[in-house]
């Protein structure tokens, strides 16, 4: 289908954000503080993968009724981006990449029905030349759900823990999204912003929460920006910090920003 657009308009219209962090550092915050600021904008939803359970670290901020779910493959969220355009849901917060790419290859080597019950990874030793192609299959259907998914709404925020990963082109070593196979180095272009979260104990009681967008050497991260950012954006510990992001990105799609 053919869709002209306007190669000049820079507008957050349309968002899709991944950050990555090892555990603790504030990511299912930054999910419920992204829900929290959209709402006024449009119905927001709440997507929990299947084994996270990291819901319970923003039960506290209040929310109406209905906007939350688990879900365990890619056909759920196929149909769940399918409810979202037919509800007009605006933004949506995915918790757990990882998880959710463990189920989709689970699946794919039980769809062998001498495989039936197994809970493993696709293996070469035990599945021959089909390992090839459960893995082909689950990166497909991981990136046909995240692509579904971004299309459904205005504003998408997902997150994946963190690991050391070599880069399937440049085999460098670097952070990246804890993903199984090659899908960690290529979950970050299904997005269009990919950012590192951190968080360090500065003080008592006081921890400094850091997201970075810029290009670094030691992660991989990624901007769609006129004016790239070129340095942490630093979060404070409660609300506002998805505020101040999107305001940054919104900075950075003016040319003029970086004069």
């Amino acid at each position: 289908m053919r869709s002209p657009f306007d190669l000049n308009l820079a507008t957050l219209e349309k968002l899709a954000v991944l950050v990555q962090g090892v555990t603790n550092v504030g990511k299912t915050h930054l999910i419920g503080d992204m829900l929290k600021h959209e709402e006024q904008f449009g119905p927001i939803r709440f997507l929990d993968v299947q084994g996270e359970g990291g819901w319970s670290t923003i039960a506290h901020m209040g929310w109406p009724t209905g906007i939350s779910e688990v879900i365990e493959n890619a056909s759920d969220v196929q149909d769940f981006a399918a409810d979202c355009i037919r509800n007009k849901v605006h933004a949506v917060g995915l918790d757990g990449l990882r998880l959710l790419y463990n189920h989709i290859l689970v699946a794919q080597v039980q769809s062998n029905p001498k495989n039936a019950g197994q809970v493993r990874l696709p293996d070469a030793n035990l599945d021959g030349d089909r390992s090839k192609s459960y893995w082909a299959n689950g990166r497909f259907l991981m990136e046909q759900a995240i692509t579904a998914l971004k299309g459904s709404v205005k504003i998408l925020l997902a997150t994946s823990t963190s690991a050391v990963d070599i880069h399937e082109v440049t085999e460098k070593k670097s952070i990246a999204p804890d993903i199984y196979g090659k899908m960690g180095s290529g979950l970050t272009g299904l997005f269009s912003f990919a950012g590192y979260m951190t968080a360090e104990p500065v003080g008592p009681g006081r921890v400094s929460y850091r997201v970075s967008f810029e290009v670094r050497g030691d992660v991989q991260t990624r901007q769609r920006l006129a004016s790239p950012l070129t340095e942490p954006l630093v979060l404070p510990a409660g609300l506002g910090g998805w505020a101040l992001i999107k305001a940054a990105f919104q900075k950075g799609l003016r040319k003029e920003a970086a004069k």
